[in-house]
């Protein structure tokens, strides 16, 4: 592999176009990769995908089931992982989920708990059970893909940009936390911003994210920790 020594990361939405992009990337460098999804046949699909019939990337990739809105499921993944690994230096939450409205007062609660649920409480819980693994690391790396929606709300996306303003709250708060830790300091969060994932000229790739996301692994936490970082094309 290039760059660092072999790092322990934990990939949540792995199946989406971004989780998977980020699994092989991070595969392809000799990191050992925990993906995690919702779904077992789309795990299973992943896994197959990934590893193929090549028995050293078998050895790198653990996929997990797990449901990341069930707090109690997911610090029983963490403590398995933990326990399966010895220990975990990164976690890419890739968690996603859209919904939008023609007008203001179209948005509804069941839009908002969907929405809520799938970019913000997955983020709460992983976070928090994996808080300690990562600080312990020395070299802990925690990030999320944010929007540009988040700072720029409409109307018919209020429910999708509060909540990714939220999640993004969320990670600053994470990213003190790492700051305040004087035991074992070196962790940092960071947040990616897209204004859509996709190949349009205004978009962001999932490959893009991926190199992305990998070489955060080696850059130093200093440069990182409590960084909102605009990753769409600068030409368009």
């Amino acid at each position: 592999m290039t760059g660092g020594a072999s790092r322990v990361v934990v990939v949540t939405g792995a199946t989406g176009a971004t989780g998977r992009a980020t699994c092989a990337a991070l595969l392809g460098q000799g990191h050992r990769v925990v993906a995690v999804g919702r779904d077992e046949s789309s795990l299973g699909a992943l896994g197959d995908e990934l590893v193929g019939g090549d028995a050293s990337r078998a050895e790198l990739l653990d996929t997990r089931v797990c449901d990341l809105r069930d707090g109690d499921a997911v610090r029983a993944l963490a403590d398995d992982v933990v326990a399966a690994c010895g220990r975990v230096d990164a976690l890419f939450h890739l968690v996603g989920g859209w919904a939008g409205t023609d007008r203001f007062t179209d948005s509804t609660d069941e839009q908002w708990r969907e929405l809520s649920g799938n970019l913000v409480d997955t983020l709460r819980h992983t976070t928090i059970a994996l808080h300690d693994a990562l600080l312990a690391s020395g070299r802990g790396r925690v990030a999320i893909v944010s929007a540009a929606a988040a700072g720029a709300p409409t109307a018919g996306n209020a429910a999708y940009a509060s909540a990714k303003a939220a999640a993004e709250t969320w990670l600053r708060a994470l990213a003190d936390s790492f700051a305040a830790a004087e035991a074992t300091p070196g962790s940092a969060a960071v947040t990616g911003v897209v204004k859509w994932i996709g190949s349009g000229r205004t978009a962001t790739t999932p490959a893009a994210l991926a190199d992305w996301l990998v070489g955060l692994l080696d850059t130093d936490a200093a440069e990182l920790n409590g960084r909102r970082v605009e990753l769409w094309p600068t030409t368009a």
